[in-house]
């Protein structure tokens, strides 16, 4: 296998939960790009958007990022918006395998209701509706994630035991071919 494994998706498509297990079970280090940045920052993701914007918590992002590159070994949860900083993920691909993890926008929209902690720690980018700006999100960066992505996952439909082992599965063939 790759170095690496990226877990790029949308929000509440199981990066953090999956990526866990993941690691766990190939012996690899686990990391968040949201944890990197709220541990840098010492504010929460909502905090950082409230008190500065998006567009400095995107530099924050792009920082985090960057500080993957030298990493060996790990499995990495990026935050949704990851996607959108084009020019890194050339350089992400050669370290590692990209796994887009995507579910129907009905299954995210129940995960991110049924989800006490989600107002905190995922804020809104639009201030609309969460269901309808889920759409939104997925419609524009969709076609991002699957330009980046070697393998597809649909998180929706498989438990995180099954979601884990079919990524071991198709991280072996990758590196097979």
């Amino acid at each position: 296998m790759k170095e690496n494994v990226y877990l790029i998706g949308g929000r509440a498509v199981g990066k953090s939960s999956i990526g866990t297990k993941l690691a766990a079970s190939l012996g690899y280090k686990f990391l968040d790009t949201d944890t990197l940045i709220t541990d840098a920052c010492g504010f929460s993701v909502a905090e950082i958007v409230e008190r500065a914007g998006w567009q400095v918590f995107r530099a924050y992002e792009k920082r985090a990022l960057l500080q993957l590159i030298p990493q060996k070994s790990c499995v990495v949860a990026t935050g949704g918006g990851a996607i959108l900083h084009r020019e890194l993920w050339k350089e992400l691909k050669k370290l590692g395998t990209v796994v887009w993890l995507m579910a129907d926008p009905s299954i995210l929209c129940e995960r991110i209701e049924a989800d006490c902690h989600s107002a905190a720690q995922r804020p809104s980018l639009t201030g609309k509706n969460i269901c309808q700006e889920l759409e939104d999100v997925l419609e524009e960066r969709n076609p991002l994630y699957r330009k980046t992505a070697d393998c597809i996952i649909d998180s929706g439909k498989l438990t995180i035991d099954e979601a884990v082992q079919k990524i071991i599965q198709i991280c072996i063939e990758i590196d097979r071919e």
